[in-house]
């Protein structure tokens, strides 16, 4: 999510370019130019079109790469910390280090990834299990087992959404939240338009669909059928979810329910039973944000044929899985995903690796990552840099003329209690128990998606930790949490032009502003 900010907190940013603050930072060796000329089109009036005034020549120079569907600052900020994964990655995976250290678990991560030869002659084989048991299924009360084993153990995420989070209104406490999914495509228009762009994209999806179905031994007559039961199911469920505005609504989003009064919604999934079995026991309340879908969904879980069913749970974990099979598999899924987001060549399969390194486990790559790349006088520099910020934030609250004093003082107070994340966590996640092995790509995947499920799982019961990051240290990005009341800068955005540790002070100021 991309950096939120109140307003007044960017508006002190000014008054803090002549912060008394000090640190001694290295000078940098050679001249970075900031503001560059040559990226500007001088032939252009600023007033007539500004950002061809001041990006013209740059955008001119710098086309898209055909492995990107966009390109700017933040990207090459990204391929910049990408190239740099590739180093601490490929140096990790020939020295690995002893079983189970970070460098033994990243390293042979890689490995696996890497070793195409192996992945190619596996084929489909490492989700035949998976396909066996869901051809077994023989009725309604089979198909939710099914569907709470894959949640329980991070396959799949059918029919919908649902994880461990903070109480939007009891932020210190974790509560289990349901959300509505079962579909593919990114949003329920694209199921329910019928302009030209949309029905392109559909008429891909069903292709894609297709394709999977033709690489597991189906026929194409019967795959082109399973395409059609699958995207009508898809599409009624698409019918019953809420817009994106709707979405939007927090109020309207949290709705608190005893699991005996969600059951009642929901006759057909018994939650008292399904979530100890998706490693969530002993709970006596969730929140839903959208109940009318869940009703919608209830009654097509009765009415549609088990066999119906089978062919969606079939196609999810297809899906799922497809990004991690042999290329037949890669190729459908990218040739899919291109129609919809434009990209021309697919990203490279060492990128595609440290990408999901990163996504996976993202603390012990952090760890290599921060102690080659961000020291910690960067970070201290930064953190002062915030406080900095939120001093004068105060300041400028308690002179305001149009805010009452009670909410000068509940102001001041949230000001306060205001945390700062910058760079990586204080103390690491370590990942205890996850084992990665360097002869068995597909089940690393399977293992660290269960292990980071199983986590989420275990902070019920617990309080909220407000230390731990919601993003990796390499992570172009950068967020403010309202249920937390915090702002987090990942190392990975504190480069230029975002920041630069060696530069001066009113440098730094406003380019996180800008940020």
């Amino acid at each position: 999510m991309k950096l939120k900010i109140n307003h007044l907190v960017l508006a002190g940013a000014l008054c803090l370019a002549i912060s008394a603050f000090v640190i001694d930072k290295p000078k940098p060796k050679h001249p970075v130019k900031y503001i560059d000329p040559a990226n500007m089109d001088l032939s252009v009036k600023p007033g007539d079109n500004f950002f061809e005034y001041a990006n013209g020549t740059w955008v001119k120079k710098n086309p898209i790469p055909a492995k990107e569907v966009r390109w700017g600052s933040f990207n090459i900020l990204i391929q910049q910390n990408t190239d740099r994964l590739q180093v601490l990655l490929k140096e990790a995976s020939k020295t690995p280090g002893p079983k189970g250290s970070v460098k033994q678990r990243v390293g042979d991560m890689f490995a696996s990834g890497m070793d195409s030869v192996a992945i190619e002659k596996l084929g489909y084989d490492p989700i035949k299990p998976d396909l066996d048991r869901i051809a077994k299924i023989n009725s309604l009360t089979d198909v939710v087992n099914e569907f709470t084993y894959e949640h329980a153990h991070a396959i799949s995420t059918p029919l919908l959404g649902f994880g461990v989070s903070p109480d939007a209104k009891h932020p210190t406490v974790n509560i289990i939240g349901f959300s509505q999914g079962g579909t593919s495509l990114a949003d329920r228009d694209y199921y329910l338009k019928e302009d030209a762009r949309t029905v392109k994209i559909q008429n891909a999806y069903k292709r894609y669909i297709v394709t999977l179905f033709t690489l597991t031994g189906t026929s194409e007559n019967q795959a082109a059928k399973n395409a059609a039961t699958i995207f009508n199911i898809e599409t009624q469920l698409a019918k019953a979810q809420w817009s994106r505005t709707a979405l939007r609504d927090p109020t309207k989003t949290y709705n608190k329910f005893s699991v005996a009064g969600f059951t009642k919604i929901t006759p057909h999934l018994n939650w008292a039973q399904i979530l100890p079995k998706a490693k969530m026991p002993g709970q006596d309340s969730v929140i839903v944000a959208e109940p009318d879908f869940f009703k919608t969904e209830d009654a097509l879980l009765a009415a549609t044929p088990v066999d119906d069913w089978k062919v969606y749970l079939t196609w999810h974990l297809l899906r799922g899985s497809a990004g991690s099979l042999s290329s037949p598999f890669v190729k459908a899924a990218f040739d899919f995903s291109s129609v919809t987001s434009g990209q021309k060549v697919q990203t490279p399969r060492n990128e595609r690796m440290s990408a999901l390194i990163d996504r996976s486990m993202g603390e012990l790559l952090g760890q290599l990552y921060v102690a080659k790349y961000f020291k910690p006088e960067a970070k201290a520099y930064m953190v002062n840099l915030v406080n900095n910020m939120k001093e004068v934030l105060g300041e400028r609250i308690k002179r305001l003329d149009w805010m009452s004093q009670e909410t000068k003082n509940r102001a001041l107070k949230k000001l306060a209690m205001f945390s700062v994340k910058i760079g990586y966590p204080d103390k690491w996640q370590e990942y205890k128990g996850l084992v990665i092995n360097r002869n068995d790509y597909f089940g690393n995947i399977r293992r660290m998606e269960e292990w980071r499920s199983d986590f989420n799982a275990a902070q019920l019961g617990k309080p909220v930790d407000k230390k731990r990051f919601n993003m990796t240290a390499p992570t172009v990005n950068a967020n403010y949490s309202p249920t937390k009341n915090e702002i987090t800068f990942p190392a990975g955005i504190l480069g230029f032009p975002f920041f630069a540790f060696g530069a001066d002070d009113a440098v730094n100021y406003g380019s996180i502003r800008y940020y």
